[in-house]
């Protein structure tokens, strides 16, 4: 197997399509990554039965596609665990601790993490005020890192 010219990466599937898109495409690799592995197990346990198990060919994944399902999966987890998402269970009134246990993690690391989205969000506002968070937004939020 060669390795394609071009080896994206997660941010190169999060710009191509939308999250629904990448579900389905990452969906259609895993199931051929599954079939195409699930027939060569049965053709190395010498159990493979054509009339049973199909005479359908199931070539493994190619390079790019494992790449391409890399890819995917990394784009998908980042885009549906974003930071965003605990800003609005704060907002909403869910604990620090409640949070850390949701995420297996402990609240110094949640609140450290969210503190640095706060600033991230808070930087990109100051380049483009039509974005993230405004100075009186980041000030409400590093107090919420801060509280308890």
């Amino acid at each position: 197997m060669t390795m394609p010219e071009h080896i994206p990466t997660w941010r190169d599937a999060r710009y191509d399509m939308p999250v629904g898109q990448q579900l389905e495409r990452y969906n259609e690799l895993a199931v051929k990554h599954a079939s195409a592995r699930a027939r060569m197990e049965l053709v190395d346990r010498g159990i493979y039965d054509p009339a049973r198990h199909g005479t359908d060919d199931r070539p493994p994944l190619t390079v790019a596609e494992h790449i391409d399902l890399l890819a995917l999966a990394e784009c998908i987890a980042r885009t549906v665990r974003h930071p965003a998402n605990i800003h609005h269970a704060l907002l909403a009134g869910v604990t620090w601790a409640d949070i850390a246990h949701v995420v297996d993690s402990d609240e110094l690391t949640v609140r450290r993490d969210y503190q640095q989205w706060a600033d991230d969000q808070h930087d990109l506002n100051r380049h483009d005020p039509n974005l993230g968070m405004t100075a009186d937004e980041h000030v409400a939020a590093t107090a919420r890192a801060s509280e308890g």
